[in-house]
């Protein structure tokens, strides 16, 4: 009896270890980054388009190539970091919108630190006034057939031109005050760093000027 009890002991505890390494909520024949499990950093699922490592999760949305990109207004409207930071979250699916990630906002910041992802987006933390939030511009390469592609590779390259060229996946920190103006987006806590309170991005960006230097 006393050997019966041990042996489901030891079944449940290897279950158990089992279903925390499973990330099922990645789906879609997704690679997890080493660590991911562990919440170190921000990890997020990978997978190759063209020879370009492009990302997983609500990746249509993030890219404007979704069904409802045509629906985006893309009158920039005015904003704050604050601001944007204390709308409530309400996300779409993974190739649909919410009600307010079909606008556009404009704002002005200062970029406190950036790197590159290992979905080839450059990850920017912008901060304004003691609140931060993200904004994001993705590679070329993974937003074929988008919408406004054009301006969302420009606005990557003329932040490359700012900061003298490709960044690569350790943080810089510009400091660079800027205008910057994206599609609003709500992502899912992943670790991620500067994120707002309610997890609200611009992204993609398709619009980006610097003000002044560091």
């Amino acid at each position: 009896m006393i050997r019966r009890v041990i042996i489901v002991a030891a079944v449940i505890v290897v279950a158990t270890a089992v279903s925390a390494v499973v990330v099922p909520r990645q789906g879609h024949g997704a690679r997890i980054r080493a660590g991911a499990e562990a919440g170190e950093e921000e990890h997020e699922a990978t997978r190759t388009i063209r020879g370009a490592s492009c990302g997983v999760e609500r990746w249509p949305v993030k890219t404007l190539s979704d069904p409802r990109a045509r629906d985006v207004d893309f009158a920039v409207r005015p904003a704050t970091v604050r601001y944007l930071g204390s709308l409530r979250a309400n996300p779409g699916g993974q190739d649909s919108r919410g009600p307010l990630e079909t606008r556009v906002f404009g704002l002005q910041a200062r970029v406190v630190g950036v790197k590159l992802e290992a979905d080839s987006d450059y990850h920017l933390i912008l901060s304004e006034g003691g609140a931060t939030m993200i904004a994001e511009m993705p590679l070329a390469a993974c937003t074929s057939g988008a919408q406004h592609r054009y301006a969302m590779s420009t606005a990557r390259a003329e932040f490359e031109r700012a900061v003298g060229g490709p960044v690569g996946e350790s943080w810089i920190h510009p400091g660079l005050r800027v205008r910057v103006a994206g599609v609003l987006f709500f992502d899912f806590p992943h670790g991620q760093s500067g994120h707002a309170r309610n997890y609200a991005e611009l992204h993609p960006v398709t619009g980006f000027r610097v003000l002044t230097g560091s």
